[in-house]
């Protein structure tokens, strides 16, 4: 049943010929049901025809409606390539609709138009749009395009990223690892990372030596590759990479890519084992290399080695500091047993540090209310108004409302009101949190607004009283 042009209202008011206009647009919408012809009929060419006059209008309600016409309505590539060849005659904010429109229409017939646009237009935007139109329809055949717009400004620079990794065509991945060997420099990293998105594991390889290429670029794209895709088959070699670094970025980022292979790619079991081997292989100054990446792998065996290290006195410091890194609360009874007997300060400091860290992590193994325990029973250990304050704002991370309670007595601690107003603060944040329990919160931001002296902390205690909002990326 097709609605009568009165009912729309976008062209209640807008004369005969505008509304004879939105007539013929509309009316292609019952052409979707038809099958994709070579050859248009008479009737389809000519509301093919309407279409495309529709997006040419000045009218913006109506040049909508034929952009989604042209997006959903008419099949057959004709009609594809119609549109394409309209585009030249178009403003670029419309050439870029339209080019969105062809995308989703998923015929490659839009290609050679999109990639004529690139060559011909000076508006960054429509550029942008031809080349995801491009990665979007393309194949092989379009690498060279895009990876020549690795060279430019965003957003085509953006856009061509964005299209490598959607790219389709069975022959795709082979060109576009071909164009990453070739590549030097930025163009090369972001190729390597386009394969690594396009989980693309023939390139690892590639990955492996691009990850200790003299380019800085290309390398640390390369170990973010490897990190993606690796297995055991590559710890070996980045654990060499993480011996030769030096201290800083690099080295950092080759660690995380041994602690993602180890923990998280498939095969992870067999990469610690190979990890573990290594590190015992390896001498004094080298473990204290690898010994980071030890404890944040963690796990029983890992465990067993640093139980080893802190039995003997000569690495019982090196096996504090790798629990420091652990992953998750396994070691938490015996980080406990070590704080309550250790008469070492700098033992202690550690230790403390450890379990503070620990305690709120997201994926440590305890619910919430072992992880405010826990919390609690390291908050008893500590001696140093430092350490107090630290686990006062480690524990909004365990957002429940014991957690709430156990922090606003603290508000009457001079020496701890502050780490305790940002906590309750913090923990206000979050609406349902704040709602349930709506009286106890507002006493609460009373007292934080009568204790710091933070503007930021005022304008947010301010808001949640009033059961308003506070966005994080636009500090008010």
């Amino acid at each position: 049943m097709v609605t009568p042009l009165s009912m729309m209202s976008p062209w209640k008011s807008g004369g005969l010929s505008r509304g004879l206009m939105a007539c013929g647009v509309l009316a292609c919408s019952l052409m979707a049901s038809l099958a994709a012809v070579a050859a248009p009929t008479p009737g389809a060419r000519t509301l093919g025809d309407t279409v495309l006059a529709a997006i040419a209008s000045n009218d913006p309600d109506i040049r909508a409606v034929a952009v989604d016409r042209l997006r959903y309505g008419l099949t057959g590539d004709w009609f594809t390539r119609a549109a394409g060849e309209r585009l030249p005659s178009l403003p670029p904010a419309v050439q870029a609709a339209v080019l969105s429109a062809l995308g989703d229409r998923g015929d490659a017939a839009a290609v050679p138009a999109a990639t004529s646009l690139l060559g011909s237009s000076s508006d960054a935007h429509a550029r942008a749009a031809a080349l995801l139109a491009i990665g979007r329809l393309g194949g092989a055949a379009d690498v060279a395009v895009l990876v020549k717009s690795l060279a430019a400004d965003d957003p085509e620079r953006a856009a061509a990223r964005r299209g490598l990794v959607i790219l389709g065509g069975t022959d795709s991945p082979a060109a576009i690892r071909a164009a990453a060997k070739a590549a030097t420099g930025v163009s090369r990293s972001v190729l390597i990372d386009a394969l690594a998105t396009r989980r693309d594991r023939a390139a690892l390889t590639d990955m492996v030596a691009a990850a200790t290429d003299a380019d800085a670029l290309v390398r640390q794209a390369g170990v973010r590759a490897v990190a993606v895709l690796g297995g055991p088959g590559e710890v070996d070699g980045l654990a060499r990479g993480l011996l030769q670094s030096q201290p800083g970025g690099s080295r950092v980022e080759i660690e995380n890519a041994v602690v993602a292979i180890c923990t998280v790619n498939p095969g992870h079991e067999q990469a610690t084992e190979t990890f573990l081997g290594v590190f015992k292989a390896a001498g004094e100054a080298d473990r204290e290399t690898l010994l980071p990446a030890l404890g944040r792998i963690g796990g029983p065996a890992a465990l067993a080695i640093v139980d080893g290290m802190i039995a003997d006195p000569t690495t019982r410091k090196q096996g504090f500091a790798a629990l420091t890194r652990w992953p998750d609360a396994a070691v938490k009874d015996g980080l406990l047993d070590l704080l309550r007997t250790s008469t070492d300060e700098g033992e202690k400091k550690l230790l403390l540090a450890a379990l503070i860290r620990i305690a709120p992590l997201p994926n440590n193994k305890l619910n919430d209310g072992q992880k405010l325990d826990l919390l609690k029973k390291t908050m008893s250990l500590c001696e140093r108004s430092e350490d107090k304050a630290t686990v006062l704002e480690r524990a909004n991370a365990i957002r429940t409302i014991e957690t709430f309670r156990f922090v606003v007595p603290y508000l009457d601690d001079p020496t701890l009101a502050e780490p305790a107003c940002r906590s309750i603060v913090e923990l206000a944040h979050h609406q349902k949190l704040r709602d349930a329990h709506k009286d106890e919160f507002i006493r609460a931001l009373d007292k934080v607004l009568g204790t710091t002296k933070n503007d930021e902390l005022v304008d947010r205690a301010n808001r949640y009283k009033a059961g308003q909002t506070w966005d994080r990326n636009k500090k008010s």
